[in-house]
């Protein structure tokens, strides 16, 4: 897992609207999104505050941030 930058936060946190989980079970990261019916594709997921792949595992009592993807044009 890539450790997320201090100066990467506030941009994040700026972009969009954010939720914030606790993980009650084990999981992969795949898993949660399939189960909260969201797609990889628009979001971004930090588990602890470090940002995860699809085939990262989420720990029970681990917090999840999922953020917006926003893209510019």
């Amino acid at each position: 897992m890539e450790q997320l930058q201090k100066d990467e936060v506030p941009q994040l946190l700026d972009v969009g609207t954010l939720k914030n989980y606790q993980v009650k079970s084990e999981r992969t990261v795949k898993d949660l999104l399939k189960e909260l019916k969201l797609s990889d594709k628009y979001f971004a997921i930090l588990v602890d505050g470090k940002r995860v792949g699809l085939d990262d595992v989420i720990k029970e009592g681990s917090s999840v941030i999922i953020l917006p993807k926003i893209a510019g044009g």
